[in-house]
């Protein structure tokens, strides 16, 4: 059980993060610029990408690093303002060896710009990278960082390894309790179970599990645990 959740939890951050890693090909809603450097490899078609970052005021260098599969390749590199004007162009061309192109374009003020990046068929290895006044947007949690998560919300400590109940403690009188399906039962408030959910419904916080309809869960021994998705108002992680 304690495996369970956790291993669910980092399916599902793979599958996002896999969907937030892509790159948009939308001009009207570009991927905000994570890191200083974009780098891929042509897909053997025409492509073009788009990338919304703030800048200035000074000067922004931008560094090109292209090669072609083969043959030659060109690329667009483009910088346009908010008002769609474009305030920056370099095309370069290359062929199956690396070439570099380094151009500067100088920023007034601070604003938000838009990157397009465009290559043809014969595109190889790509490599950009901009310096200067450039704010990132700030990154999403890695799938390593949630697995370290992960990880530590379902290890126990080694204290809670260590307890044992005293020896003279009395042992509870189960001659009266009320007989409970183990099928239906609820998990105590802090538990294995308790925690897992968490983690599991804090990575649907930040990477859009859905706040309406109902998570299975399954346990090893074959009990399973119904939650409204609609009910939860907001979830974290505790460590035990």
């Amino acid at each position: 059980m304690k495996l369970l959740l956790p291993i669910t939890a980092l399916l599902i951050v793979f599958t996002v993060i896999g969907t937030a890693a892509a790159q948009s090909s939308d001009r009207d809603n570009p991927t905000p610029l994570a890191s200083n450097m974009i780098k891929g490899n042509g897909t053997g078609k025409k492509v073009e990408y788009y990338y919304s970052f703030n800048a200035g005021p000074g000067e922004i260098v931008v560094t090109v690093d292209l090669k072609a599969k083969s043959g030659s390749t060109g690329a667009d590199v483009e910088i346009f303002d908010a008002d769609g004007e474009k305030v920056f162009y370099l095309y370069p061309n290359a062929a199956s060896t690396n070439e570099r192109r380094v151009k500067k374009v100088s920023v007034t003020s601070k604003q938000q710009l838009i990157l397009r990046l465009a290559f043809d068929t014969a595109a190889g290895e790509y490599a950009i990278k901009l310096a200067g006044p450039v704010e990132l947007t700030a990154a999403a949690p890695t799938a390593e960082a949630v697995m370290s998560s992960a990880d530590s919300a379902a290890a126990p400590s080694s204290a809670e390894e260590a307890t044992q109940p005293a020896a003279d403690t009395p042992a509870p009188d189960t001659s009266t309790a009320t007989p409970t399906e183990s099928s239906t039962a609820k998990p105590g408030k802090g538990s294995k179970f308790d925690l897992g959910l968490n983690l599991m419904q804090t990575v649907g916080t930040h990477f859009g599990l859905p706040t309406s309809g109902t998570l299975h869960i399954v346990m090893k021994d074959g009990t399973t645990q119904d939650i409204d998705l609609s009910k939860v108002k907001s979830a974290n992680v505790k460590k035990q």
